[in-house]
């Protein structure tokens, strides 16, 4: 009696499933392999699911991430990136306070401005750099407050810059936080 006969219909059916995926495992069929062949699966894997995490907060990984590592004496190495809303804000009262000049970390970001530095306010620690598309460089002077975590409010000058940051005006923008070293 042959085995074919002992087994019941699904037995047999099990068998030529798993033949049949034994043997395209096991060579190749006009240079595609089997797990080619074979359905991908309906679960998503630990990189998938990383990758769905950091994106869901913002993270954006940049398809050129390999040169990017490469370190420039210019500008330092990006930290991370990330997606921001970033507005503008100019040094007058009634967009800062009584000391329009004086950011938060008690610099004068308005002298600072004359020699061609760039400020900013952003939930991150004082000192931080930016790299903003469409702005350059800034460093985090500045506070916004609380409700505002996710911004970043670029400092554009005095009051008569005021129609260039108006122009600016609100942007959801990918940035570039820079790994910048305390010394």
């Amino acid at each position: 009696m042959d085995i074919s006969q002992k087994l019941n219909p699904i037995s047999k059916s099990i068998l030529i499933i798993v033949t049949i995926a034994v043997t395209l495992t096991s060579i190749k069929i006009q240079s595609a392999n089997a797990t080619q062949l074979l359905p991908t699966p309906m679960f998503p894997t630990a990189t998938q699911l990383l990758s769905d995490a950091i994106q869901q907060r913002g993270f954006v990984i940049p398809d050129n991430f390999e040169s990017e590592l490469q370190v420039s004496k210019d500008v330092p190495a990006t930290k991370y990136t990330k997606k921001y809303t970033i507005t503008a804000y100019s040094s007058v009262p009634w967009q800062t306070d009584s000391t329009p000049c004086i950011a938060a970390d008690g610099s004068n970001i308005c002298e600072l401005k004359k020699i061609g530095e760039e400020s900013c306010a952003a939930a991150l620690p004082f000192g931080t750099k930016i790299n903003i598309p469409g702005f350059g460089v800034c460093t985090v002077r500045d506070r916004l407050a609380p409700k505002f975590s996710h911004r970043i409010d670029l400092y554009f000058g005095g009051a008569d810059k005021i129609q260039d940051a108006k122009k600016w005006g609100k942007r959801s923008v990918v940035v570039a936080v820079l790994d910048t070293v305390k010394k």
